[in-house]
C-alpha cells in the first residue's frame, strides 16, 4: 500500500511536471507570436510616419523653390525696370580711377 502510495505521488509528480513542461513551452510560443507581431506593427508605422515625412519634406521643398523663383523673378524685374544712366556711370568711372 505504501508503494502503491508512493508511485501514485510520483506519477502525478511527473504529470504536473509536464503539464508545467507544457505550459511554459505554450507562453514562450504566445510570448514570441506576440513579439512578432508588435515589431511588425513597429515597422509598419515607422514605415508609414518616414513616408508621410518624406511626403512633407518634398511639398515644402517643391512650395519653397516656387517662392524663391518667384521672388527671384520679381527682383530681375524690378532691377529691369531701373532706368541706367549710362553717361553718368562712365563719369564716375573716369572720375574713380583717372582722378578726372
Amino acid at each position: 500500500m505504501e508503494t502503491d502510495t508512493l508511485t501514485h505521488l510520483i506519477e502525478i509528480e511527473h504529470k504536473a511536471a509536464s503539464m508545467l513542461m507544457d505550459a511554459q513551452t505554450e507562453a514562450d510560443r504566445r510570448t514570441a507570436e506576440a513579439r512578432m507581431q508588435a515589431d511588425s506593427d513597429y515597422k509598419r508605422q515607422y514605415e508609414d510616419l518616414v513616408s508621410q515625412m518624406e511626403t512633407d519634406t518634398e511639398t515644402s521643398i517643391s512650395e519653397l523653390k516656387e517662392k524663391y523663383s518667384a521672388g527671384f523673378s520679381a527682383y530681375k524685374n524690378e532691377l529691369a525696370a531701373c532706368p541706367q544712366d549710362t553717361a553718368a556711370f562712365n563719369g564716375l568711372l573716369k572720375k574713380l580711377f583717372f582722378g578726372t
